[in-house]
């Protein structure tokens, strides 16, 4: 088994162009002598645990082979875990190749630094999908950052996914009446067509728009410029459906 397991490591490796994997015994890899990335212990407990259900890591260290020594840049407490977890063989990323020893911090800090950050309000929401205990101790989010998930509350807007303007403009009574009179006007006009939702790009028109009228117009109130707007919009359904239905 273990033959055809290497015969097949070995064809992969003919399509890499970078690092190269292999499987080894975790006891023979040398840790860091410094690793600024630690784990408290009930964390690092827990993937000892997780690596001990699964039997085998479900991400694959990074190692810098230097003679027949095989260094762990990336994935030290994982191939600890390993070792506690009883692990034989893992499988392993090789960079066969001679790096300085400011190259070698470099990956491990690039390894350690740039791993992304959560949404806490996806990740709560993730979190409350699972319902068993067990998996929840498997997921490994620690205490701390429990407490704070419980503090989240979900609001029906997000601003990380949706980008969105809100405009207001203050109208006199008259101008209101005629506003109102104007979109129920409309309503009826294209009553039965799709509407669709407007992006930041009709956004921008609009208002580019309002800018232009207030240029042409000699207008200095947006509110009026608006109403000028609607004005000629108005002029334009009277082309499009014959006499206006709704009258100030």
């Amino acid at each position: 088994m273990e033959e055809k397991i290497q015969t097949v490591i070995q064809e992969l490796n003919a399509f890499l162009s970078g690092p190269k994997l292999a499987l080894v015994d975790p006891a023979r890899l040398k840790l860091l002598d410094k690793n600024a990335r630690y784990m408290d212990k009930e964390t690092f407990d827990q993937l000892v645990s997780n690596i001990r259900h699964d039997g085998a890591l479900e991400s694959v260290p990074l190692c810098h082979k230097d003679g027949g020594v095989l260094t762990v840049l990336s994935g030290n407490h994982r191939v600890q875990a390993a070792r506690e977890a009883g692990l034989k063989e893992i499988l392993v990323l090789v960079i066969d190749k001679p790096l300085s020893k400011g190259e070698k911090i470099a990956k491990q800090l690039s390894h350690n630094a740039l791993v992304g950050k959560d949404d806490p309000q996806l990740l709560k929401s993730l979190w409350s999908e699972i319902e068993e205990m067990e998996l929840r101790m498997y997921a490994g989010l620690d205490s701390e950052l429990l407490k704070e998930l419980d503090k989240l509350e979900f609001s029906s807007i997000s601003e990380a996914k949706m980008d969105y303007r809100a405009i207001s403009l203050a109208f006199l009574p008259e101008e209101a009446e005629a506003l109102k009179a104007a979109l129920e006007q409309a309503d009826v006009l294209f009553a039965g067509e799709e509407n669709y939702a407007l992006s930041m790009t009709h956004y921008k028109r609009v208002f580019s728009l309002v800018a232009d009228i207030k240029e042409k117009f000699n207008i200095v109130s947006n509110p009026t410029a608006f109403m000028k707007l609607v004005e000629l919009a108005e002029e334009r359904m009277a082309e499009e459906g014959g006499e206006r239905k709704y009258e100030v």
